[in-house]
């Protein structure tokens, strides 16, 4: 793609929406993950507070502890720890004058540690946080509950006073640090892959759009060419006309007639346009009916075998249906009118076409037209339901073909849900099959 290229700007804007889109995603979900852990380690603080209070404002017995069993080939047994875990607990008790009255419970080293703590009656029964800092200037953080003792409490070192429950959630900071450090490498990895697949998708999106956009363009340029050919020789015709003003209708027979037949495949060209326009825009809805087979068939190729003669030529039919099938009798009428028209065209002096029907499996419509031609070269077979395709032998613009009639023939086809194949008519010739399904 060339610097500018419209088609390289689309990419590089579907490639920029996906990658910011990933992005998006990676960190919405990364938020959301960090949000529900670090709510789910504070819930089991707050949980271990709530149990400690309860243990004082009843008075609960500590605890007692015995031996777990011991690892088994190094490994630790896979039970969960409880969630009310005393082990990192501390407790301070507050005499009405804001003083540590617990100071033996706790021993010298923690007395010395929370001796600096003041009370705060205004904090009853909410959670807050407290941060120390030790000598070696590490800071310790705590999430503590303050409430207050009834004196009806039978515990005399609760009764009557305040009672602050701290709990050491440095072990949970770092957990949670590690956590969103882990997160945050994660994310990243998966964002690098984010580019990749967003490159790759951009890239996977651009191909029907890039296809799509050639087609047009080539669709455009080949109607382009295709008008400018009528259309140039109607307007040489009429300025070879205005050169001889005094000619009389019988002296210009000839450019007049020239004229008409352009005339006559401009028309048919602009209607085989606007039908691929049509059926690339899906307006064109297919419309089943129930039809005699036979009777239909008859009526629709007679008209031709007076075609064919006045050129020299036969038309032979082989039409072996019976009943009724379910189609769209228009839309089929232009597939077969259009294999007939290319066989009878195609055809020598002399030559014949045959149009053979009937019924395979019961259920389906199989169609053959035959001709006596030049053939199709193998190369070219592939490429006969192109758009606006021409070879030497099959499709010669001499004959006034404009290589879209195959093209709308192959959409009917489709529309129809069957099939249509090009081969060989030995020992010279071109045969087309059609098999649609008619019930």
């Amino acid at each position: 793609m060339i610097k500018g290229d419209p088609q390289r700007k689309q990419q590089l804007s579907l490639f920029a929406k996906e990658l910011i889109g990933f992005a998006l995603l990676f960190a919405v979900l990364g938020l959301v993950v960090n949000f529900l852990f670090q709510r789910s380690i504070y819930q089991n603080i707050d949980r271990g507070l709530e149990w400690q209070k309860n243990g004082v404002l009843t008075n609960r017995k500590p605890a007692t502890f015995r031996s777990g069993r011991p690892a088994v080939n190094g490994q630790v047994p896979n039970q969960i720890p409880g969630q009310n875990t005393p082990f990192r607990t501390n407790i301070l008790v507050f005499n009405s004058k804001g003083r540590i009255v617990n100071n033996t419970m706790l021993g010298n080293r923690l007395y010395d540690v929370f001796a600096g703590t003041r009370l705060d009656v205004s904090q009853v029964n909410k959670v807050g946080e407290m941060t120390l800092t030790s000598s070696d200037a590490s800071v310790h953080y705590f999430r503590t509950l303050l409430i207050k003792v009834p004196k009806s409490n039978s515990n005399p070192m609760y009764a009557g006073r305040y009672v602050l429950i701290l709990e050491n959630i440095d072990s949970d900071l770092l957990a949670i640090h590690g956590f969103r450090k882990s997160l945050l490498t994660t994310l990243l990895v998966f964002w690098i892959l984010a580019i990749g697949i967003a490159y790759f998708l951009s890239r996977s999106s651009m191909r029907p759009i890039l296809a799509s956009w050639n087609r047009q363009k080539q669709f455009s340029a080949n109607a382009a060419h295709e008008l400018r050919t009528p259309l140039t020789v109607i307007q040489n015709q009429m300025e070879y006309m205005l050169t001889k003003p005094k000619s009389q209708v019988i002296d210009q027979v000839e450019p007049i007639s020239t004229s008409l037949d352009e005339v006559r495949h401009l028309q048919t060209l602009t209607n085989r346009l606007l039908t691929l326009a049509r059926s690339d825009a899906d307006i064109i809805q297919i419309n089943r009916q129930s039809v005699n087979l036979q009777k239909w068939l008859e009526q629709l190729i007679k008209p031709y075998r007076d075609i064919a003669a006045s050129q020299s030529k036969s038309l032979d039919d082989q039409i072996k249906v019976s009943g009724e099938g379910k189609l769209d009798p228009d839309l089929i009428r232009q597939l077969i009118i259009i294999l007939l028209d290319n066989a009878i065209k195609y055809t020598p002096t002399g030559g014949t076409v045959t149009f053979a029907a009937e019924v395979v499996h019961e259920s389906r419509l199989k169609l053959e037209v035959r001709d006596t031609g030049q053939g199709i070269a193998d190369v070219d077979k592939k490429h006969v339901f192109e758009r606006f395709y021409r070879s030497d032998k099959s499709r010669n613009a001499k004959t006034g073909g404009n290589g879209l009639g195959l093209a709308i023939a192959q959409w009917v086809v489709k529309e129809h849900h069957g099939t249509i194949t090009v081969k060989d008519n030995h020992p010279k010739g071109t045969t087309f099959t059609v098999v649609l399904p008619i019930k």
